[in-house]
């Protein structure tokens, strides 16, 4: 491996466990005054090297939110990428071993600052993609198969420049019901490598290629571009833009918006530049990433953002199967609402008061032209206390339960890459050692201390009637722990206590 390497891998490592520990929860501070309006921009003009120009994003971090240190922080790491770089040709792959290969990367530097991840049983022995289908970070990718059945459909991704060697990720994961034992049962695999069904000799690999496109999308798709980019910045761009200090809903909202222009600007320039995370972890080129983000982009339809809906939408709620993790969402999400609507009884005596809230009309309006494929999905044809609510509690589920599922959420899945690699080699070869130790800081840095969505924000309230409203969320979010605690655990259950308030580093 040499020297060079190991100087490399020092470096980077250092680098990592140093922005976790000093990586501190932000101080949510009261909103003042009216705020700083905000233009939305083309991608590319707010990130130039990066050419994707369908993406919005603000044209400028609120003052309120700017951290000169940390930018010019980033700055340098981006910086680095290209004057010694964490990535190095011709290193070997990993240790057979995954064990072994996780012990090596996940250095006791890093365990002091957070656990190593643990084995989940679908990943011991034979591979279990039905129950995967069901019970893990990819559940959300089910849906009914045109021909009967059900499916995971990720042909798409055919689509976007690989690096060289390695195999196509457009894959087609084919599931029969079971309906004695309410489970599901992997039938049919349509890949490049044929179509492959359970005893074949490809079946294994398959699988992992499946597992491996799944995991790429969540990261890349469902994660970053559909969470950060599609939504987060847009809400925070509304938000700020149309509702005052003072208002309401910017009280309910701002614990979850406060931070995001600062927070995309930052991670954006480490993870999509040339030589950032996705392009150097993942199998895309650079310039099949962009195509791939300006793609699903363009394609979002924010029924993801109501899992029950999202659900009846692909046809799997109550098809005959248990759903334990649409199950766990759903509940999240209707607690959500429930929040939501109990702070806008606090204020809106009525449909029609609500409706006569001008600022708050606005909002929906500008939220509308932001968001693509627009919000009415959520907030239905008429404006009322009732969807209102759905649609609030929309974005607070996005900020706090689906940023987690996606993101900190495949700690205890993504980095055992002999079950699902992050990149699959026609050669047969694991990942080679850079990739996998950029893997390793990149999932490591996505779980840095923020702040808690348990914590106090009462003090945001504009009236003792609004902190009772947040007091009460509080104490439903605590009794859900204690229920949950209770249950048998699986690795893909977030628990009320990992929650943070929003989606920010």
């Amino acid at each position: 491996m040499g020297l060079m390497w190991q100087l490399r891998r020092r470096f980077w490592d250092g680098l990592a466990v140093l922005k976790y520990r000093y990586n501190k929860p932000a101080e949510i501070p009261i909103p003042q005054g009216d705020g700083q309006q905000l233009k939305a921009v083309s991608f590319e003009s707010a990130f130039p090297g990066i050419p994707i120009p369908n993406i919005l994003v603000a044209d400028s971090v609120p003052k309120d939110e700017a951290s000169r240190l940390k930018y010019l922080f980033y700055q340098a790491q981006v910086a680095l990428y290209s004057l010694f770089p964490p990535m190095q040709e011709g290193l070997p792959p990993v240790d057979p071993d995954p064990q072994r290969a996780l012990d090596d990367a996940y250095t006791p530097a890093h365990r002091k600052c957070f656990p190593a991840p643990i084995l989940p049983n679908d990943y011991r022995g034979d591979i279990d993609l039905g129950h995967l289908a069901i019970a893990s970070p990819y559940a959300c990718y089910l849906e009914r198969a045109p021909e009967g059945g059900f499916q995971w459909d990720l042909r798409k991704l055919d689509r976007y420049e690989l690096h060289d060697g390695l195999r196509r990720l457009g894959v087609r994961v084919l599931f029969t019901l079971d309906s004695r034992n309410r489970r599901l049962r992997p039938t049919r695999i349509d890949s490049e490598l044929g179509t492959s069904r359970p005893g074949d000799a490809h079946w294994q690999l398959s699988q992992k290629l499946a597992l491996c496109a799944a995991t790429t999308h969540l990261s890349l798709v469902r994660h970053f571009n559909w969470v950060h980019l599609a939504v987060g910045g847009p809400l925070a761009i509304a938000t700020r833009n149309n509702l005052g200090a003072r208002h309401p809903v910017m009280r309910l909202l701002w614990p979850h918006i406060y931070g995001t222009q600062y927070s995309n600007q930052i991670v954006t320039l480490g993870q999509m530049a040339r030589g950032g995370d996705f392009e150097t972890i993942f199998s895309f080129t650079h310039a099949g990433m962009c195509k791939l983000f300006s793609d699903t982009y363009a394609e979002y339809d924010a029924v993801v953002l109501s899992p029950g809906l999202e659900a009846e939408q692909k046809g799997v709620r109550d098809a005959g199967f248990d759903t334990p993790a649409l199950d766990s969402r759903m509940a999240y999400f209707e607690l959500m609402r429930q929040h939501a609507l109990r702070y806008l009884r606090i204020y809106y005596a009525s449909d029609e008061q609500l409706r006569e809230d001008t600022s708050l009309r606005a909002w929906i309006t500008e939220l509308g032209t932001l968001i693509p494929g627009g919000i009415h999905k959520l907030l239905g044809d008429a404006l009322t206390l009732e969807s209102a609510a759905r649609l609030i509690g929309a974005f607070l589920y996005l900020e706090t339960v689906e940023h987690e599922i996606v993101g900190s959420g495949v700690w205890n899945y993504q980095l055992w890459t002999q079950v699902q690699p992050v990149r699959m080699y026609k050669n047969g070869h694991r990942e080679p050692l850079d990739v996998y130790q950029r893997l390793i800081n990149a999932n490591f840095n996505l779980n840095v201390h923020r702040r808690q969505l348990l914590a106090d924000f009462s003090y945001l309230a504009l009236d003792t009637a609004g902190a009772a409203a947040f007091q009460a969320f509080r104490k439903e979010l605590e009794e859900l722990q204690v229920r949950m605690s209770e249950e048998p655990a699986g690795r893909w259950m977030i628990y009320p206590e990992m929650l943070k308030a929003n989606i920010n580093a």
